[in-house]
């Protein structure tokens, strides 16, 4: 047996003891018990307990509380009393009832209106309290005899002993199991566990091991549970505390069950109303699905909105359900679920304004069409592809393979070009700027750049490529060529490559392309063509 077995053990033990000697000391032995309200004349009544065992009940219910606790104290009063008699308990008679006296001072009071809801006169059920407080005397007298400890002590040994003999089997046979679990596992169980649905025997092992662990844990609790319900059981003047615990464990199970069935009506509205919002919204998925797919057009839907789109409605359905069944949910009208949802308004009001902020810019971006996944596109200085596109988030990876997050809200707030919104149909145009000396003819480097363009792979040859000469400088003209293209997203390596094709063309062509700073610098006497393209005269 392990270390901490033997240490709780210990500890219970010494509780119950300290409970014992606690119990015999000058302390109350009245448990005083805050009874429901409950409707007057409720069969149940109010149990009155003198030494944790009851001794009557009452059955008014004004002032109820007060009543018993007046009740017990006087009880107590009497038990205590070393010249205790029957006889010293007597009745003195009263317009609208009868007082209980003892040694002529007044402890008690039946009201005739009372009695009759029991079916009999007030002074029937004086006396009938009389004989339950002797009664209840008596047996408190006899439980403070040596003998009755000295029975308790016994019993509660024993009951020691029953609870290490249990907690000791459950340890045994948890370990046995382990073992066997262990061997199991050892010897391979890989068919049954594929047919259990684990990946492996030694999943299905851990599996085992942790539900063995928690059955043992549950059982030992169990266990300690009885154990202490019959150690308070069996020490006289601890006994109402185990009734107590009878009534704690109890408590909320009648409640529950009590709420149950006084909300069974709305629990079918409330199962009704998600019910159709779920048929609802698989109705509605499928559709979308259908639309995204392709298989299926629905007006003003396109393929990539449909799934974004499906999230909104699914959305807001969901409110519209919980608003319609808030008011059935069984304890919304109590002030803890007013508070909890007080809390959770209050919370959703911090941060509702970013939030929905970005839900808004989401949706705006959704609807607009401004750009899908795949896209190539520009927000503030980063430029990259689109790889999700949330109500909340948008994610791009540039081309450097960095993934770079905006919040949808930031990025209205932004410039933003998309690259690939006229590519698809039109194609997007690529353009770079050269500058070539005035020596040259402007139509053939016209020629020379248009060339290269189509040298170019996915450069579109309709549209044709085209040139523009942006300005007439003091040392050269700057020409800019635009070439088309549907592959927004491979920009870089297409411009990478007309860099290359129009250094080629010209260089075979023979002309240099110069800067102004080298055109002012260069002494002149060498080309700057490279040697194996330079022309053999010159």
């Amino acid at each position: 047996m392990t270390n901490w077995l033997y240490r709780a053990l210990t500890l219970i033990w010494l509780v119950s003891i300290a409970g014992v000697a606690f119990a015999q000391a000058d302390s109350p032995d009245v448990e005083l018990e805050s009874p429901p309200e409950t409707p007057a004349g409720d069969p149940a009544g109010y149990p009155v307990r003198l030494g944790g065992e009851q001794a009557f009940r009452l059955y008014d219910s004004q002032g109820v509380q007060e009543a018993v606790r007046v009740a017990e104290e006087h009880l107590l009063r009497i038990a205590r009393d070393p010249f205790y008699s029957e006889e010293l308990l007597t009745t003195e008679a009263e317009a609208n009832g009868v007082w209980i006296l003892y040694r002529d001072a007044r402890v008690g009071f039946v009201y005739e209106e009372v009695a009759a809801e029991r079916g009999m006169s007030a002074a029937r059920r004086a006396a009938e309290i009389i004989a339950a407080v002797d009664v209840a005397v008596t047996r408190y007298h006899d439980r403070q005899r040596p003998e009755e400890w000295m029975r308790a002590l016994l019993l509660l040994a024993l009951a020691t002993l029953l609870l290490v003999g249990a907690v000791y089997l459950v340890l045994v046979v948890h370990r046995r199991l382990a073992a066997w679990v262990d061997a199991s596992s050892r010897a391979g169980l890989k068919l049954g566990s594929q047919r259990l649905g684990f990946r492996s025997a030694a999943r299905l092992a851990s599996f085992q091991r942790r539900a063995f662990r928690l059955a043992r844990t549950l059982l030992i609790a169990l266990v300690t549970l009885f154990y202490l319900q019959a150690a308070f059981t069996i020490v006289p003047l601890t006994r109402g505390y185990a009734f107590g615990v009878i009534d704690y464990m109890l408590d909320p199970l009648e409640f529950v069950w009590e709420g149950l069935l006084k909300s069974v009506g709305d629990l079918f509205f409330i199962a009704v109303i998600i019910g159709l919002a779920r048929l609802l919204l698989r109705g509605i998925r499928g559709l979308l699905m259908e639309a995204a797919s392709g298989s299926l057009t629905l007006p003003g839907v396109s393929r990539d909105r449909a799934l974004p789109l499906y999230k909104i409605i699914r959305l807001a359905v969901i409110a519209i359900t919980i608003v319609m069944i808030y008011p059935s949910i069984p304890g919304s009208s109590s002030a803890a679920f007013q508070g909890l949802s007080l809390f959770a308004g209050a919370l959703f009001t911090l941060g509702a304004s970013s939030t929905a902020g970005n839900f808004i810019g989401g949706m705006v971006l959704l609807f607009s069409g401004s750009f899908r996944v795949g896209d190539r596109v520009k927000i503030g200085n980063v430029v990259g592809d689109v790889v999700e596109s949330t109500l909340a988030l948008t994610r791009l990876r540039t081309t450097k393979n960095e993934l770079v997050t905006f919040a949808n809200g930031n990025v209205l707030n932004e410039s933003f070009v998309n690259y690939s919104a006229l590519a698809r149909e039109q194609g997007v145009i690529l353009h770079t700027r050269i500058t070539i000396g005035y020596d040259v003819p402007w139509r053939e480097v016209h020629e020379l750049l248009t060339q290269a363009a189509l040298r170019t792979q996915h450069v579109l040859e309709e549209p044709a490529p085209f040139v523009r000469q942006t300005s007439l400088n003091d040392f050269h003209v700057a020409y800019d060529i635009n070439a088309y293209t549907h592959e927004a997203g491979r920009m870089p390596a297409i411009l990478s490559e007309l860099h290359q094709n129009i250094q080629d063309g010209f260089a075979e062509a023979g002309v240099e392309i110069l800067s102004p700073a080298y055109s002012a610098l260069r002494d002149g006497g060498t080309s700057t063509i490279p040697a194996q393209e330079a022309p053999a005269d010159g």
